[in-house]
């Protein structure tokens, strides 16, 4: 039986805090520093590019392709996040810029080369359809021709193995995991997760984040990206480096373009 999860707020505004870089704190620099080469290279952008990253958390992808030589803009709903992205990107000029604001409502009209949408930045949503109200906000931020690169997670193999529980140390705390999926879920399926951060001195709970994504099929992704506009390019790959797409690869990488008119 899964957990109980909570119901006070949506947890895309709960979960995206303090406690989120402590949780996913071996995802950084480096880790996006190796893929930010491939990055731009899906996108077909040379140096001074203008680079959309929707959802960029604390801006470790924003700052990879702007030491690239990327001019890059971070969109990212949660303050403490967006905080956290401002300390820790250099203030000099082409530094990436931050705005705080919700990816469904994206401000932006043909003003940028190429989006990015990182480390399953999507499927937050109650319905599908304000999801796809990301996908078109990307479509009218992009110039004619520009390149949007989504890394997401490969529903297939999610199905086949699927880690429901685990642990890893960090410092003094132990993160503790539950995944399970919801087939019953309104929208389709989701796969839910649930990290608690227990004290490695005391044994008490000091964190707990709920985390809850739509599973979306290959073909779903490539519909939704249509409807709003954006021409899959490409063959499906497996991750940025250009590795093959198979039921068994760790991730979805789509490409996709806004078609010149």
């Amino acid at each position: 039986m899964p957990p109980a999860v909570p119901t006070e707020a949506p947890w895309w505004i709960s979960a995206f805090d303090e406690r989120y870089l402590k949780v996913y704190a071996h995802r950084d620099e480096a880790e996006a520093d190796r893929r930010g080469v491939h990055i731009m290279e899906l996108l077909g952008l040379g140096a001074d590019a203008r680079v959309l990253d929707v959802a960029c958390g604390e801006g470790r992808y924003a700052r990879a392709l702007g030491r690239l030589g990327l001019r890059m803009t971070g969109v990212d709903i949660s303050r403490d996040l967006l905080l956290e992205a401002k300390e820790r990107s250099p203030m000099l000029p082409g530094a990436p810029q931050y705005v705080l604001r919700d990816m469904r409502k994206l401000p932006f009209y043909r003003q940028f080369e190429g989006a990015i949408s990182m480390f399953t930045s999507f499927g937050y949503f109650d319905a599908d359809a304000e999801d796809l109200a990301t996908f078109k906000g990307v479509a009218r931020a992009l110039v004619p021709g520009g390149r949007f690169v989504l890394d997401f997670m490969n529903e297939a193999k999610v199905r086949s193995a699927l880690v429901e529980e685990e642990s890893r140390e960090m410092g003094s705390m132990r993160i503790d995991i539950r995944r399970w999926i919801d087939e019953d879920a309104s929208s389709g399926p989701r796969v839910e997760k649930r990290l608690q951060g227990i004290s490695s001195h005391t044994g008490l709970t000091e964190l707990e984040v709920y985390e809850s994504v739509r599973l979306y099929t290959p073909d779903e992704v490539d519909q939704l990206l249509e409807q709003a506009g954006l021409t899959p390019v490409g063959e499906r790959l497996g991750d940025v480096d250009g590795s093959p797409f198979d039921a068994m690869a760790d991730r979805l990488v789509r490409v996709a373009e806004l078609k010149a008119d």
